[in-house]
C-alpha cells in the first residue's frame, strides 16, 4: 500500500495561472503561479490529475494538503476543497491556517473537527518563524486534537525563517507534538546520533519531498530513522512535477523491503494511529 503524504490540490480559480491574488500572495505568486513553469504545472493539482498520476504510479492513495496561504481567506477556500475532495475519494486531507492571524483556532478546529489530519504551516509565505509564538500556539491545539502539524523546512543552505535550527527549537519546545517535517526537516535527521539531539526528534517525522536529492531518505535510514520517514513528493510542484519519478528513485536506493515497506505507507498509518485516526 503505497500512501503520497504530500500532495497539493488546489480549486479550480487558485490552481488558475491568472489567477489575481492579493499582494500579500507575493511569495506564492513568485514560487508557484509566476513561475517559468506554472502555467504548465498548476492544472496538475487538480483530482482529476493527481488522480490519473497516482493510477500511473501504482499509488493507493494520497493526503491532500492546502497551500499554507498568507491570507486566512485563501486558506479557508482552500481547505474546503481538500476537505470535500478528500472525504469523496476516499483520501486524507492536510489543511492550512495562518496562525500569525486572528481566527486561526476557529479554522483550525473547524478543519480537524470536519476531518482533517494535520495543519500545515510554511513562514516563508506566511511571514513570522517556526519557533514564534503564533506556531508553538497552534502546535500546542494540533496536539491537543490528536492531529498532526506539517511543516515546511528549509535546507540548511538557506537563511530561512523555517529552518531546521528554527524546527529543532519547535520540537524541543513542543515534544509531545507530533511533527511532520517537510522536505526530511532540512538534513536535521542527519543529527540523530547526537546525544544533546536524539532527545530532541523523538516526535518528528520527516517526509521525502526531496525528488531531486533523494540520496537523503537512505542517509536517514543508516542514521536509524527508518520509521520516521513518509513517502511525500510535494507532487505537482516537485522539480519533476511527478509522482512515478520521486517513487522510482526511492525504490533505487535499494532501502531494503522493511524499510522500503515502512516508508511508502506503514509509517504514515502508524502516524495515524497514534492520533486514533485510521483509514478513510
Amino acid at each position: 500500500m503505497i500512501i503520497d503524504s504530500h500532495v497539493y490540490c488546489l480549486p479550480p480559480r487558485l490552481r488558475d495561472p491568472l489567477v489575481r491574488l492579493p499582494a500579500s500572495e507575493a511569495a506564492v505568486r513568485t514560487a508557484i503561479h509566476r513561475h517559468p513553469d506554472g502555467p504548465r504545472v498548476l492544472p496538475f493539482s487538480s483530482p482529476e490529475s493527481i488522480g490519473r498520476s497516482m493510477k500511473a504510479g501504482g499509488i493507493y492513495r494520497s493526503v491532500f494538503v492546502s497551500f499554507p496561504w498568507y491570507e486566512p481567506r485563501l486558506c479557508a477556500e482552500n481547505n474546503d476543497f481538500v476537505l470535500s475532495q478528500a472525504r469523496d475519494l476516499g483520501f486524507w486531507a492536510v489543511c492550512s491556517v495562518q496562525p500569525a492571524r486572528l481566527g486561526w483556532k476557529e479554522e483550525a478546529r473547524r478543519c480537524l473537527s470536519a476531518g482533517a489530519v494535520g495543519i500545515k504551516v510554511n513562514p516563508a509565505w506566511q511571514g513570522g518563524a517556526l519557533d514564534d509564538p503564533s506556531v508553538l500556539r497552534l502546535a500546542g491545539l494540533v496536539e491537543q486534537e490528536n492531529a498532526f502539524l506539517l511543516a515546511h523546512t528549509d535546507q540548511p543552505t538557506r537563511d530561512s525563517s523555517a529552518s531546521p535550527a528554527r524546527l529543532l527549537e519547535l520540537a524541543r519546545r513542543r515534544p509531545r507534538t507530533r511533527i511532520v517535517a517537510a522536505h526530511m526537516g532540512g538534513l536535521l535527521g542527519l543529527y540523530a546520533d547526537l546525544p544533546w539531539i536524539k532527545p530532541l526528534l523523538k516526535n518528528l517525522w520527516f517526509d521525502t519531498a526531496v525528488s531531486e536529492t533523494m540520496r537523503m531518505v537512505g542517509w536517514y535510514v543508516q542514521a536509524g530513522l527508518a520509521g520516521r520517514l513518509l513517502f511525500g513528493t510535494d507532487y505537482p510542484f516537485n522539480a519533476c512535477h511527478s509522482q512515478s519519478k520521486v517513487l522510482a528513485r526511492l525504490r533505487g536506493l535499494g532501502l531494503g523491503k522493511a524499510s522500503e515497506a515502512s516508508v511508502l505507507g506503514g509509517n504514515f498509518l502508524k502516524l495515524l494511529a497514534l492520533g486514533g485516526r485510521k483509514e478513510p
